[in-house]
């Protein structure tokens, strides 16, 4: 394995970087469609990444950064379509994580790069704080357990705090609480431009993304060149296969006849609040957790909401129910959620939404070198804190890729780290604030979302993006339009039309998520 990797060094990310859909139908421009792997390039990929979640976009931005051929494989229609659309959006210190595991170590060390990693990659991002609450007194018997496991994860900022002073930082908590932890340094941020920006930066710097291709099979896995078979029969070759497949990494395993690992969807539940119920808190509350969830937590959001939630629903795997809500799992959100803030029952909901987290019976964080043959990793079980330990679990894959796996580095010079000024969201640094751009782009200044003041520019300069969403739900995650009061009731036919009038797709072909979900049906 090592001699057929020592080659890898001269091979750059410096070539024509490529974003291609395998889309059947009209609702994608030509240009933009895979129709034969020749498209891709000369074969062989150095690393082949399956799985454009937070995980794989992390690990192809990362990799970027050195002298390789990387591939991005997803049988999704855009980035972040999977796990990594329906979290918290929290990140998190981990001082509540089991001290000494992996999880413990990456999400503490994750933690402390977030800071300067949102503002290089230009991710929304507020370190608010938390408190967690202890309602009764079994709960307030267990807050020194809570305070000591915290500081052996080396989170040594948190502070006990009595019922008085925990009702002083949260005024609306309930009176019954017995006490609280304060945790400074919990943060929220944009989990949808967290996922972009990792993939826009990776594409920069030449890695290529193909999008909506299902891997049906892996030819020669114990060879030192691997053969990835997509669905429709293309054939895509790399000395390196990742499986950071999510909830599909069971399947894509047994291609290559992985080692045993059991996983199934843990569904969450969440309720969005309207924004002017975000005054109610400061800070994220949190509940006493137990062995299987961190509980249902009340969140203000980076977007100006309030969330209460997750529900921890073990489903089986592959349950076609995984990312819907129910009336009792939303009714178990609202009665946890007002525990820790009685009055939100009062407050108008505005959203549900369900994720499906990737549990795994074997424990968190499941990863395997050479599984079972040199050259494939394997990646699952990362679950709710995924989004933090994305930088620091990246990092940590790569050093295991070298050390277990043989592959050489070189840096690459030109590579970037850091995305413009001008990729910050819309929502989160106005443009039509700015006069001299307004009267240089007045489209900026016609509002199309009036919930959430997104404007007929900023859809058009999403399609444009480098990565060339071209679904509903894609342009939603990157402008928050269709995620106000109405929900995309006002919206979202004039959004279409944009879509189509701007990338010249039928107007019925146009598509919440891809193939098979046109906004017409005829």
């Amino acid at each position: 394995m090592n001699d057929a990797l020592e080659s890898m060094a001269n091979h750059g990310g410096s070539g024509q970087r490529k974003v291609l859909y395998e889309w059947a139908g009209e609702g994608c421009e030509s240009g933009l469609k895979i129709l034969d792997s020749t498209q891709l390039g000369s074969p062989p990929y150095d690393i082949a990444i399956v799985g454009a979640g937070v995980v794989g976009c992390a690990l192809a931005y990362r990799l970027s950064q050195f002298q390789l051929r990387v591939l991005l494989v997803d049988k999704n229609y855009d980035i972040g379509e999977g796990s990594s659309k329906g979290n918290s959006a929290i990140v998190h210190t981990g001082f509540d994580a089991t001290p000494g595991s992996l999880e413990s170590k990456l999400v503490t060390q994750a933690s402390r790069q977030w800071p300067s990693l949102a503002e290089k990659l230009k991710i929304p991002y507020t370190q608010c704080g938390a408190v967690l609450l202890a309602i009764d007194d079994q709960q307030g018997a267990q807050l020194p357990k809570i305070h000591q496991k915290a500081l052996e994860n080396g989170v040594n900022d948190v502070r006990l705090l009595s019922a008085s002073e925990a009702k002083e930082l949260e005024s609306r908590a309930p009176e019954y609480i017995r006490g609280g932890l304060l945790v400074p340094r919990e943060s929220i941020a944009d989990p949808f431009t967290a996922v972009i920006a990792y993939a826009e930066l990776a594409l920069t710097n030449g890695v290529d993304i193909l999008l909506g291709t299902s891997i049906g099979d892996v030819e020669n896995p114990g060879e030192s060149v691997k053969t990835l078979i997509t669905s429709s029969g293309k054939r895509m070759q790399a000395r390196i296969l990742v499986n950071a497949a999510g909830l599909g990494s069971r399947a894509l395993a047994d291609r290559y006849a992985g080692k045993p690992f059991d996983i199934n969807p843990r569904r969450g539940q969440f309720l969005v609040f309207d924004k002017f119920s975000r005054a109610l808190i400061k800070r994220i509350l949190l509940p006493v957790p137990t062995p299987q969830t961190k509980g249902v937590l009340v969140i203000p959001t980076i977007f100006g909401n309030l969330l209460a939630g997750p529900t921890a629903e073990d489903l089986p795997l592959d349950s076609p129910d995984a990312t819907s809500t129910t009336r009792e799992g939303l009714h178990a959100v609202l009665e946890g959620a007002s525990r820790l803030l009685p009055c939100l029952k009062a407050q108008p909901v505005i959203g549900t939404y369900a994720g499906a987290r990737c549990n795994c019976a074997q424990g968190s964080y499941l990863i395997r070198y050479n599984d079972p043959y040199p050259g494939i990793l394997t990646v699952a079980g990362i679950r709710s804190t995924g989004l933090t330990s994305s930088p620091a679990l990246a990092d940590f894959l790569i050093e295991g890729l070298v050390y277990h796996c043989g592959l050489k580095l070189a840096r690459q010079p030109e590579a970037r780290e850091s995305r413009q000024e001008r990729c910050w969201p819309g929502w989160w640094r106005r443009r039509f604030e700015d006069a001299e751009l307004l009267k240089r782009q007045p489209d900026y200044g016609r509002i199309v979302c009036s919930c959430e003041n997104v404007s007929r520019q900023e859809i058009i300069d999403a399609l444009d993006s480098p990565l060339k969403p071209r679904t509903l739900d894609a342009v939603k995650r990157r402008t928050r339009t269709q995620m106000g009061r109405c929900q995309g009731f006002e919206c979202l036919v004039p959004i279409a039309e944009i879509i189509s009038s701007h990338c010249g797709i039928p107007l019925h072909k146009v598509t919440k998520n891809g193939p098979g979900s046109e906004l017409v049906n005829i």
